[in-house]
């Protein structure tokens, strides 16, 4: 089952989140969860980039040109944003939407929008959280 959407005072943009997020970490990953095909789509968005500018993280989208394709002719109100966690190295974060596609072995179902999981190397330095691993597992109930 889904986590129950919040309705929030935060400002995460049009990501859901139980907690303001920060940008003193280095990013988090996401689901975009489309509600009337019921496919998803993981990923992770960096709160700076590497010269230290603050991103357009809350209302950034995605860099899948397909999901990006089907946003455009959708409504936006048929996807929800969710965040599943944010972490503070670039490494775990890199590890943790890597771990979340393996999970869910998005790239071969059609349950996900994800087509293939890139080649990283990546220093590790915290765990997936609890929540991180509650909140996918959510999520992957309603896909699958």
């Amino acid at each position: 089952m889904l986590p129950e959407k919040l309705v929030t005072s935060l400002d995460n943009g049009h990501w859901e989140f139980p907690e303001q997020l920060s940008v003193k970490n280095s990013g988090f990953v996401y689901v975009i969860f489309d509600t009337v095909l019921k496919r998803g789509y993981i990923g992770k968005k960096t709160f700076k980039s590497s010269s230290g500018v603050v991103s357009n993280w809350r209302s950034y989208v995605s860099s899948s040109k397909l999901l990006a394709e089907v946003l455009k002719e959708r409504p936006r109100g048929e996807f929800r944003f969710i965040v599943l966690e944010q972490y503070k190295t670039k490494g775990t974060l890199s590890y943790a939407e890597t771990w979340s596609l393996c999970q869910v072995e998005a790239p071969t179902t059609l349950k996900w929008y994800n087509t293939r999981i890139e080649a990283v190397s990546w220093s590790v330095k915290e765990p997936i959280t609890d929540r991180h691993k509650e909140r996918l597992n959510m999520l992957k109930a309603e896909v699958l």
